[in-house]
């Protein structure tokens, strides 16, 4: 049953036990019965678990089996066919033709195991079990982490009736249009709104002229006792919807293009990301693409697949996003003058909602409560409504918004003639406002949020970085939250409100590793509004599917590319594995480090070329302040509960009620209508807390993870900050310190992680540093063991803290290693070094590729370590080119200027093979401190970075040295002793 019910999927999708007859027929075959009897089959293997010889029927037994099932387990839960005959009662109420009231479900279920309609025993014995049978069920597919979908089986009203119609009132291909109706109103993917909130939504859409909906949906809606049921599967599926909608009409021939952004936050302070991005149309999707610039020519722009089906442009350096919010953004498929085009119009309001799958604040139509959230909005304007925005906003988030928010015009990213609304946080709805956007959808909001969430199909988060709860009342002031053990029951901690807003941060109740129930009951009901699970999980706790899946990667140096690249490859002689290395190159140290510096020229700074991709319009609605709804003409007939206009110069959609205003709403003051809707206070709630970089959190995720596709470990870095840039940093860096290991494809870019085993990795100063997967209960076993004298955490700014054990003997230092099945290296900076190869033969051994096609080129010039604008690639040396948007590294030696080819790599590596070529090296070595530097920008490749690092044990310290009367920011090395100092100099000039 579980193979046919629930077979394995590759996406994250919810998963129902939805027995039509074709289903019932497969889950016969595969037992070995004949279809014309599948369904009296199914039934007579349930009876002969549930009733006794003497006809009485029980669920003890089933139960009992079920409750042996440990918390953890992966095996599927002796229940399933009792829980499936209970689906098929549940899909036949409504039938009048059996002499049944529509809503009797007992009497159903008595009759499909031929008992009695009144069987009391059945009724008392459903009702003590079927919450715990179809707990199982949902725990058993949260275990296997969505291979076999998302569990759904909730029911926040009629407890025990409620779990099997989840599963059976609305069909599939009913629920694949769900996507549709959330669309047409602007919900967004993976929202997570109370059932009570979407039924006015499901209530226009079934009762509107559309073709989307079933008849049998619609009939379903007529009865009103159906509206929480089918509203709580609408919620399910809404929080589980990544944006895609399934369409029949096969006609569309335009698609949206929206903005993501990001926040990042460096040691020059914060600046904004902004990127484009499409869902596709169609299958054809390659990530080629063109934008019609504001000069009238189309150019490419390449696109990158991310999560949930979102496509974002790779780059945005050359990209001028002022043009974008003032213009219309045309894209289209490359070279496909008659495909489908995705536009964007231009809007003086853009909220920018944080998705979590996206890790990263993407445009919405309105802003949400409880969410993370941005507000772009325009400063300037051809009247008095135009200009008048950003004072509009900032009146209603400060009576609106958590305090906290923050107000920006001039940070790096941000287009002139925009001011960037960020830490917003919305808890109530504006009495009024003009502005569409700053309305949110829902009116009770319970929100889980922050913290470092987990990537998965399930949704969990980080025990170290826990979220914290967000809940919001607009129809009463009095609310309570609670959280419970899912598996006990028990209840942990309880938060009440009588301003209709909480905030609950759960980190400060030491939460372990398990599974939460979190609720929301308002004003007095005992029955919760909304209800969310919290999975907390951590490196103590592994995920065993993400590890038995996860390559096993070393860098094999039988290839010089091993410096560069891990792999699947077994070595024959040399192999590097976290820090322990196999094997030496044999290369003695013929070239001295020195102090000498031969890039000591001044640079000549150039400004960046931008390119503007928006057609703007004087008349539009973003400059004028003023919007042009049409609406649609009315032919006479049934008229509609609303009348959607959308805006033809923004697209703004704007909903009016289908009726006239009755006299006494008319005669009622607007002021005294909105005194009473005031209900959430939000001056008691805390100051949003300022993002900060938890490295530790995210490399105990890792060490959950194991290793997996980089988009996990992408995910993860996107969190603490959610630049491209970052996340190249993020992964370096935890490469650079051992703890993980990057498989890269042919130009670099990297395609899998793995953690690194486990090691006690000696630095210069006798201690032992602790590397790749050490979980928090074996340090504290270390602590507990030997005292915390001996292992000292030392926290870092720009990475996860050192863990440095003092030198002990060789029989405890083996005690250590044995609680994590680490290996000891002793030396580990020296043993690296000496297994590593020339760069000049890495340079060799990469691929050469014909000399891509650019429209502009910079060559580093090695004099001055500075990119410099040419028009000439044809002599060796590292060069950037662009085509389109597009930027690419290259390097090329003299043989590829007589082949015409070129290598692509990454920028750093380009750099230093073009130092290489000429025999020189641009890093340098102050003996007396035994420190060797390198210009910022130009950080050691692969496995040489890692050996330089390895010495000390930490990141390079950033350092301004004075070099021909300029400041130049290097980045230092420490103690390296001058015979590897001389032995990476070697490595690096021949």
């Amino acid at each position: 049953m579980a193979e046919v019910i629930y077979p394995e999927t590759d996406e994250a999708v919810p998963a129902y036990m939805d027995l039509e007859q074709d289903l019932i027929d497969k889950i016969a075959a595969a037992a070995k019965e004949g279809p014309a009897s599948s369904r009296a089959a199914l039934v007579e293997v349930v009876r002969g678990a549930t009733i006794d010889r003497d006809g009485a029927f029980s669920l003890s037994k089933i139960a009992s089996q079920t409750r042996r099932l440990p918390g953890r387990s992966i095996e599927e839960p002796p229940c399933l066919a009792f829980l499936a005959v209970t689906v098929i009662a549940a899909e036949e109420m409504g039938n009048t033709e059996e002499g049944l009231a529509p809503h009797a479900y007992y009497a159903r279920l008595a009759r499909i195991l031929s008992l009695d309609d009144g069987d009391s025993a059945l009724r008392k014995e459903y009702r003590q079990y079927a919450e715990l049978l179809w707990k199982r069920v949902n725990k058993w597919l949260e275990n296997l982490e969505g291979e076999r979908g998302i569990p759904t089986a909730f029911a926040l009203t009629h407890r025990y009736v409620g779990l099997p119609m989840a599963q059976a009132l609305v069909r599939e291909a009913d629920r694949r249009r769900f996507g549709l109706m959330f669309t047409q109103y602007g919900l967004s993917p993976g929202m997570r709104l109370a059932p009570e909130d979407l039924i006015p939504y499901l209530g226009m859409w079934l009762t509107s002229a559309s073709s989307a909906p079933s008849g049998n949906l619609r009939r379903l809606w007529k009865r009103t006792d159906s509206h929480d049921r089918i509203a709580t599967i609408a919620a399910v599926e809404l929080a589980n919807w990544d944006g895609g909608q399934q369409d029949s009409h096969s006609s569309v021939t335009t698609g949206r293009t929206i903005l993501v952004a990001n926040m990042r936050t460096g040691f020059l302070g914060s600046s904004l990301d902004l990127s484009l991005a499409v869902r596709p149309i169609g299958e054809l999707m390659d990530g080629h693409m063109e934008v019609l610039e504001t000069a009238g020519r189309w150019s490419a722009i390449g696109f990158i697949p991310g999560t949930a089906g979102l496509w974002r442009t790779s780059y945005t350096e050359e990209i001028d996003f002022g043009s974008i919010l003032d213009g219309l953004v045309r894209i289209r498929h490359a070279e496909a003058n008659e495909g489908p085009e995705y536009k964007r119009h231009p809007r003086r309001i853009v909220p920018l909602i944080y998705d979590d799958l996206q890790s990263a604040y993407v445009q919405a139509e309105r802003l949400q409560l409880g969410v993370d959230s941005l507000l772009l909005v325009r400063t300037t304007g051809t009247t008095a409504a135009a200009s008048g925005a950003v004072e509009e906003v900032q009146r209603v988030l400060s009576h609106c918004a958590r305090p906290g928010f923050t107000t920006a015009t001039s940070i790096e990213g941000l287009p002139d003639g925009w001011t960037l609304f960020s830490n917003v946080q919305l808890f109530t709805a504006p009495v009024s406002t003009k502005f569409n956007e700053l309305v949110p959808l829902a009116r009770n909001q319970l929100t889980v949020a922050g913290g470092l969430q987990i990537p998965s199909r399930i949704r969990k988060w980080s025990t170290v970085s826990p979220p914290e709860i967000r809940a919001t009342v607009q129809s009463e002031k009095k609310l309570r939250v609670t959280l419970a053990d899912v598996e006990t029951e028990v209840p942990i901690e309880s938060w009440e409100s009588s301003s209709g807003s909480l905030v609950a941060p759960l980190s400060d109740l030491d939460l372990q590793d398990g599974d939460y129930q979190i609720s929301l009951f308002t004003g007095s009901n005992t029955n919760p509004t909304q209800q969310i699970s919290v999975r907390l999980r951590s490196g103590a706790a592994i995920d065993e599917i993400t590890w038995n899946r996860a390559p096993r990667l070393t860098y094999n140096l039988d290839s010089p590319l091993g410096a560069l690249c891990a792999s699947e490859e077994m070595a024959s002689h040399i192999v590097v594995d976290g820090l322990v290395c196999d094997g030496d190159a044999g290369i003695p140290a013929t070239e001295p480090a020195t102090s000498k510096i031969f890039w000591s020229k001044p640079r000549t700074l150039s400004q960046p070329h931008r390119v503007s991709i928006g057609t703007p319009d004087p008349k539009s609605c973003v400059v004028t302040g003023a919007h042009h709804i049409s609406l649609p003409t009315w032919y006479g007939g049934h008229a509609t509960k609303v009348i959607e206009g959308e805006c033809s110069s923004c697209g703004l959609v704007k909903r009016f009620p289908g009726w006239l205003p009755s006299r006494r709403q008319k005669g009622i003051p607007a002021n005294a209508r909105e005194a009473g809707d005031d209900l959430v206070s939000v001056t008691a709630l805390p100051v949003v807390a300022k993002a900060k970089f938890n490295w530790d959190a995210a490399l105990d995720t890792l060490i959950h993870l194991g290793g997996g596709p980089f988009s996990s470990l992408d995910r993860v870095a996107r969190q603490l900050e959610g630049s491209a840039l970052f996340v190249d940093t993020f992964t370096r860096t935890l490469e650079a310190l051992g703890h993980i290991a990057i498989e890269r494809d042919h130009r670099g870019r990297p395609t899998r992680w793995e953690l690194s085993p486990s090691c006690l990795a000696q630095v210069a100063s006798g201690q032992y540093r602790l590397t790749g997967g050490w979980s928090r209960p074996t340090i504290a076993t270390v602590r507990s063991q030997f005292g915390s004298e001996v292992l000292k955490q030392i926290a870092q700014e720009t990475g996860p803290s050192e863990n440095l054990v003092s030198p002990l003997t060789t029989e405890q230092l083996e005690i250590i290693a044995n609680l994590e099945d680490a290996t000891i290296v002793p030396g580990s900076g020296a043993e690296l070094l000496r297994a590593l190869p020339r760069l000049s033969e890495v340079g060799a051994a990469i691929e050469r590729v014909t000399v891509p096609g650019f429209e502009s080129a910079e060559r580093f010039d090695l004099a001055s370590a500075t990119w410099m604008s040419t028009g000439d690639i044809a002599n060796p040396g590292a060069y950037r080119i662009k085509r389109g948007f597009e930027i690419l590294y290259i390097f090329r030696d003299e043989n590829d200027i007589n082949d015409g080819l070129a290598a692509i790599t990454s920028v750093h590596l380009a750099k230093h093979l073009a130092a290489n070529s000429i025999g020189k090296t641009f890093a340098f070595y102050i003996e007396k401190s035994e420190a060797l530097l390198t210009p910022r920008g130009c950080e050691l490749p692969g496995l040489y970075d890692r050996a330089a690092v390895a010495f000390t044990g930490h990141l390079p310290s950033l350092k301004s040295v004075a070099i021909a009367q300029e400041k130049r920011k290097c980045l230092m090395y420490s103690s390296i002793d001058k015979a590897n100092a001389d032995l990476l100099t070697t490595l690096l000039t021949t």
